[in-house]
């Protein structure tokens, strides 16, 4: 029976996310205590009350990129489409054209961006966010890029590394490979 709602729900994510979720299926054959506690955690991921839903989006779509440009960076752009997030600033989060966002996004993005790179930027960030959002929306930012972050390394770590694909984005694709260090 756990096994049927396994793939009942690895299914449901594929056709959430647009994307395979092959890895999840592994991960169940090869321990389902795995799988369960990881599929737990997946359900608690996603939370934001203090945050707009487009400087949410934009965060986690920022600490995606700086893990994957792959699939991870398409199941990002597809859940932030179907929440309503406007395709222009999806794709200036998806591709690191951060000069095309306004200012609340653009701060949001290079904040999750500098934390999830380890960059020393986010450092000169933190205040300003915490100004603009409060320690609610401090811990929001800090909470999508941890979060996020786990996909990819999941992915990684079982042997789904693919690499960088062309991000489809309403009927335009976009190339969203890491930004450099600068």
């Amino acid at each position: 029976m756990f096994a049927f709602i396994a793939r009942r729900l690895i299914a449901m994510q594929e056709r959430i996310t647009g994307e395979s979720a092959s890895y999840m299926r592994d991960i169940y054959s090869g321990s389902p205590g795995v799988f369960w506690r990881f599929a737990l955690a997946a359900a608690l991921f996603r939370y934001a009350k203090a945050l707009p839903p487009e400087v949410y989006a934009v965060a986690g779509i920022a600490a995606v990129r700086a893990e994957d440009c792959g699939p991870c960076v398409q199941i990002s752009v597809n859940l932030s489409l179907k929440a309503g997030i406007s395709p222009a600033i999806v794709r200036a989060a998806a591709t690191g054209a951060v000069e095309a966002l306004d200012d609340d996004n653009r701060l949001a993005y290079e904040f999750a961006y500098a934390v999830a790179t380890r960059d020393i930027a986010a450092e000169g960030l933190r205040a300003e966010v915490e100004r603009r959002w409060g320690k609610a929306g401090l811990a929001e930012i800090a909470f999508v890029v941890a979060t996020t972050r786990s996909y990819p390394t999941l992915k990684r770590a079982m042997g789904y590394a693919q690499s960088c694909q062309r991000v489809v984005i309403g009927e335009e694709t976009a190339i969203a490979r890491p930004r450099e260090a600068a």
